[in-house]
């Protein structure tokens, strides 16, 4: 899991360098463990880190396009909402807004 530095508007996540496209980060913060992923489409998403499906980590899940799959049972989910693409999965998962500032992706996280 990678550290948080807590900002006045969110939380600094990850340096943006260190996002490729297609990539992600676990990180927790506030007690939520999350998911950072870098779409195809370069912007950044935060969602929560387990499945709604089994409740199994996303952790190692690929991106593609703005979704990512699960890498346990093939659930995807769109990472800008965090709604349900394809099964097993029927529910969604939390999604968290993001924003890239002074090369730091932050999130907010909202209980």
């Amino acid at each position: 899991m990678a550290s948080v530095q807590s900002v006045a508007e969110g939380y600094q996540v990850v340096t943006a360098a260190d996002l490729p496209l297609g990539g992600t980060r676990c990180v927790d913060t506030e007690g939520v463990g999350i998911i950072v992923a870098r779409g195809q489409d370069g912007q950044y998403y935060a969602v929560e880190r387990m499945c709604s499906h089994a409740a199994l980590p996303l952790d190692g899940g690929r991106v593609r396009g703005a979704s990512i799959v699960c890498p346990h049972h093939g659930a995807r989910f769109e990472l800008k909402s965090g709604r349900v693409l394809g099964p097993p999965a029927y529910g969604a998962i939390a999604a968290f807004p993001t924003r890239e500032r002074d090369g730091q992706v932050e999130v907010w996280i909202y209980s």
